[in-house]
């Protein structure tokens, strides 16, 4: 065979210009090199020619995946415009040619609605073989075992079938073909004997089980054929490794990401529209509200109820008087050996524990407990699940609060739980008293259909939440629609007859009625709504679903001869039953009327389009669009990075096209007595990977919220979770505020060099005209105020003698001469490093960092060699100070770890293992009596020790050590008791110095 009939490919050419990042990617990866390549770039970064003209280098035949017939249209003419030959460019999976463009649903035929559980019991069966049983034996004990213990037979499938997934591209070629139905072998077959030896997967995050075991079924039938198969995955963005099955097939037939072309780097260079990501919030409807608080009274009166008498009470009796006699082993600290067993717990009323560092608090000054074992019990339960006891506590408190054990609970244990606390015991109850019980069968089933009822699934991992009614109404609220038309209103008057719409929900409408509240959500409600809207009727909008197209009566007159006009059909319209301002448009749907919409957008006929995230949501390309208003409650990175990138098209007709990208989020008020907040987490997830302008420094570009929502709207997004007095949803929104395009074009500098480089900051904002921990300040005035004089000599006298009784026969002033020598260079360097922290306030951060990634890379968290700078110091606004702490040259992976344990050292405490102090100890004893009798009238301040470092107590105490010689005084408090709650709840209320601690990934 000669060359050219075995490298057909060879011979296209591209007679274009290619865009740098293009070139780059080009020159930087090896079609030869027998791995494959994978590919990340943003919709509109040309993937599409990217992927031919890699597929061109190599030469062989090539197949090509595409998830919809509308993106294998593409793959179709750009192929033919590179090939100047028709013939050789096919789209029959009869007759393949050169190149040959699919789609996956054309090879998604297979044998089992779950294809890798046969491949599972198969390999199952051949482990029972190796164990010396026969084929039938095999197969018999695998039938007995499913039919004795379905459970455990799923598990085992389930298991094999993950393995499988992690291993897919490297399974034999007749196992995996013998799982396909006869067609998807008859279509493998006709590829292999066309030669196919290059494979190329677009949008391959859509790599589901079935397409992932038909394509690796044809890599391995190549690869049994002698070949060498190049395999080139194409996406805009990667899966979720939430999404566990899609994730390990994709990784094993893909590896990790050869190149990436983030989306910053296409629009500098001008390929893409500028924009700028905006949240509008809106509040739900009074009518929501309502039954919004009616569930979770019920569902709290519910849970309750489960703990109030019986079994319920007594397994909460039981959770806080463990009988475990002693402190748990660290898990990650086994014991040497022939060690002693641990000593006890230190409990109230107790002897401590001494522990080289840490400060155990003094015995309770209450009177003494009426039976010592009670609270002896407490305290090894606090030891065993802190958060736990915690928990139940708290519960036992609301539902026994006349039973002697509730007296002897602290104080701040009696309050209301939380809701997530009392999932955890319900699930914890349900797991270890009923299940296992089978005379409680009825229990069991009655928690389910309970939890069920309130959005809860309860399985045999526990209690896990489903999508429950206050999700639903809140990612389907009507003020969401109403929201949408705020902003078309907003839109149009910066815009005016430029105004290119698309409005996105998840459902044509929705299946899940709450109270009769939600009616029919979804795009035929949010249609409606604009429709009749007084701020948006006059807007030229229609109605476009895979089933339903609808248009204002207002505007029928216009845009059914041009819909006629554009399908070359006609069409009309007829009244519909359930909204007399709206027609039902006759005569079109599918993928036709969406082509005709997009050129209707273009010539200006249409200003708004109103969709489903299933037509609009990907590979729907109209330049002409400008503004995106996302109503859906999807917040996986695929989806919304495929979503944003419908508006970033260049527009040939508006040169300085600016786009918008809207996020609409319904939040309870603050006011509210619910918790829950889910699309204030939505709307986190949602930005967790989009890029954009930085919303507060729009000269830096950043990934996650801060690209959508400026400090101090982050900041008042906060207080609203926590109902702080004063919040305000208002204080959040940003319809008002967003900036004129004008200026967001600017803010790009488009044609720019960049360098294409991520990093992350580890942010760090604290009030303005603040220390960095407010201890700080005060002890050093109270060392220079309160003793009046420099800290030498004749000042740690004068200080000791606040502590120390004079001597026998000895005036204080004798001994000055013989303890101020002594004494005076410890309490100066003390004094000396509070007012460093006052005064330079970078630096004191800086050697926080330092002390966080040396304890870390201690502990083998990170591997990176150590680098840690301030990058650019402080900025200083109004009200606020803020410091961006950066590790030059560690690895992305090491840079996020040293990020979350920064944030958990800044933020709010939670449930940490550890808390350092910050304003008292550290030195010889007399210095830390010095500190404290000068901090006697402050407020203490806490730090939670971040989780990855306290895992372990030998690296909390190297971490304690490390902070009191670079940053300043401390002590390490263990929580492990109920003695510690008290200490616990003050950390609570002060720890973290900066309620907007946070990671933020950078791109310049």
């Amino acid at each position: 065979m000669s060359t050219e009939s075995r490298r057909p490919l060879s011979a296209w050419r591209f007679d274009g210009t290619l865009r740098a990042y293009q070139r780059a990617a080009l020159d930087r990866v090896d079609v030869d090199a027998g791995e494959p390549l994978h590919l990340v770039a943003p919709p509109g970064a040309g993937k599409t020619l990217l992927g031919l003209l890699l597929a061109a280098r190599r030469g062989r035949r090539t197949v090509v995946f595409a998830p919809t017939t509308a993106i294998r249209a593409q793959w179709v003419g750009a192929a033919r415009a590179l090939a100047h030959d028709d013939a050789a460019v096919s789209d029959d999976p009869d007759l393949p040619a050169d190149l040959t463009a699919l789609t996956y649903q054309a090879i998604s035929v297979v044998d089992s609605r779950e294809p890798f559980a046969a491949l599972a019991r198969a390999r199952w069966v051949d482990e029972l073989i190796a164990d010396d049983r026969t084929p039938d034996q095999a197969e018999g004990w695998l039938d007995a075992l499913n039919e004795s213990n379905a459970a455990a037979y799923g598990r085992g499938i389930r298991s094999r079938s993950r393995a499988l997934r992690r291993t897919l591209a490297r399974q034999d070629a007749a196992a995996l073909t013998a799982a396909l139905h006869p067609r998807s072998r008859e279509l493998l077959e006709r590829l292999v004997e066309a030669g196919v030896e290059t494979i190329v997967l677009d949008e391959c995050h859509h790599l589901l089980d079935h397409w992932a075991l038909v394509v690796a079924a044809l890599v391995a039938r190549l690869r049994a054929g002698g070949r060498e198969p190049l395999v080139i995955g194409l996406t805009a963005t990667l899966p979720s490794p939430d999404d566990a099955n899609e994730y390990e097939n994709y990784v094993s037939l893909l590896g990790e990401v050869d190149l990436e072309v983030p989306v910053p780097a296409v629009v500098r260079e001008g390929d893409l529209a500028p924009y700028r990501d905006l949240v509008h919030v809106v509040e739900p409807t009074g009518e929501e509200r309502a039954f919004l608080s009616a569930h979770a009274e019920a569902l709290a009166e519910a849970l309750r109820t489960t703990f109030a008498v019986g079994a319920g009470r007594e397994f909460l009796r039981a959770v806080l008087q463990s009988s475990a006699p002693s402190a748990p082993a660290d898990p990650l600290e086994p014991p040497a050996e022939g060690a002693s067993p641990p000593a006890p717990v230190a409990s109230a009323g107790s002897s401590a524990v001494a522990r080289p560092g840490i400060v155990h608090p003094p015995p309770a000054a209450e009177s003494p407990a009426p039976d010592a074992a009670v609270d002896a019990a407490l305290s090894a339960a606090f030891a065993v699940d802190f958060a736990g006891a915690e928990a139940a506590a708290a519960m036992f408190s609301v539902v026994a609060p006349d039973d002697p054990l509730t007296a002897r609970l602290p104080a701040v244990a009696r309050r209301a739980p939380t809701t997530e606390e009392t999932l955890r015991l319900l699930g914890r109850y349900a797991l270890d008293r009923v299940l296992p019980d089978p005379a409680r069968a009825d229990e069991w089933r009655r928690l389910r259909r309970l939890l069920a009822d309130f959005g809860f699934a309860l399985t045999d991992r526990g209690v896990r939440r489903t999508r429950d009614p206050i999700d639903t109404v809140l990612a389907s609220s009507l003020s969401k629609d109403r929201g949408a038309c705020d902003i078309l209103a907003r839109e149009r008057d910066e815009l005016g007859d430029r105004l290119r719409a698309l409005v996105v929900t998840d459902y044509v409408t929705h299946g899940n009625v709450h109270g009769g509240l939600l009616g029919s959500a979804g795009a035929v409600r949010t249609f409606s709504i604009v429709a009749t809207d007084a701020a948006t009727s006059a807007l030229s909008a229609i109605l476009v679903t895979s089933s339903t197209v609808r248009v204002a009566v207002r505007h029928a007159e216009k845009l059914l001869p041009a819909l006629s006009r554009e399908l070359g059909v006609p069409v009309t319209g007829e009244p519909c039953p359930d909204d007399v301002a709206v027609l039902e448009v006759r005569g079109t749907t599918g993928s036709g009327v969406v082509g005709a919409v997009s050129r209707l957008l273009a010539d200006g006929s249409l200003e708004v389009v109103v969709g489903t995230r299933g037509l609009f949501g990907e590979g729907w390309d109209c330049p002409a669009v400008n503004t995106l208003i996302d109503l859906t409650a999807v917040a996986t990175a695929s989806a919304t990075q495929q979503l944003r990138g419908r508006t970033l098209r260049r527009d040939p007709s508006w040169p300085e096209k600016v786009a918008h990208n809207w996020t609409v989020s319904a939040l309870l008020p603050p006011d509210s007595s619910l918790d829950a907040q889910p699309d204030a987490a939505r709307l986190r997830r949602k930005h967790a990977g989009l890029w954009g302008l930085d919303a507060d420094h729009p000269e830096r570009i950043v990934r996650g919220l801060p690209a959508a929502l400026g400090r101090d709207r982050r900041r008042a997004l906060d207080e609203v979770l926590e109902k702080t007095p004063g919040a305000s949803l208002q204080r959040v929104d940003a319809l008002t505020s967003a900036p004129p395009r004008d200026e967001t074009r600017s803010a790009w500098r488009i044609g720019s060099p960049y360098d294409d480089r991520e990093e992350l900051s580890a942010v760090v904002e604290r009030p303005a005209r603040t220390p960095v921990f407010s201890t700080s300040v005060t002890a050093e005035r109270a060392l220079g105020g309160w003793l009046g004089v420099s800290a030498g000599a004749p000042a740690a006298l004068i200080a000791l003698s606040f502590f120390l009784p004079p001597v026998a026969g000895v005036a204080v002033g004798g001994v000055s001469a013989l303890i101020g020598a002594v004494m005076a260079v410890p309490l100066f360097s003390a004094w000396r490093r509070t007012r460093r922290q006052a005064r330079d306030a970078a630096a004191t951060l800086r050697n926080m960092a330092r002390v966080v990634w040396t304890a870390l890379s201690e502990s083998g968290r990170v591997r990176s060699p150590l680098a840690v700078a301030v990058w650019e110091g402080e900025r200083r606004d109004a009200d606020a100070t803020r410091a961006e702490i950066t590790m030059a040259h560690a690895s992305l992976a090491d840079q996020k770890t040293f990020g979350v344990a920064l944030e958990e050292l800044c933020g709010p405490i939670r449930t940490p293992r550890f808390v350092l102090e910050v304003d008292r100890g550290g030195g010889p004893w007399w210095v830390r009596a010095v500190l404290e009798r000068a901090g006697r009238s402050r407020s203490r301040q806490f730090l939670a020790v971040p989780s990855e470092i306290g895992r372990r107590r030998a690296d909390a105490l190297r971490f304690h050590g490390a902070w009191q010689v670079h940053v300043g005084p401390a002590v390490l408090h263990e929580l492990n008791g109920p003695e510690n709650l008290p200490l616990l709840a003050e950390a609570r209320r002060s720890g973290g110095f900066s309620g907007a601690a946070r990671s933020m990934m950078r791109w310049s």
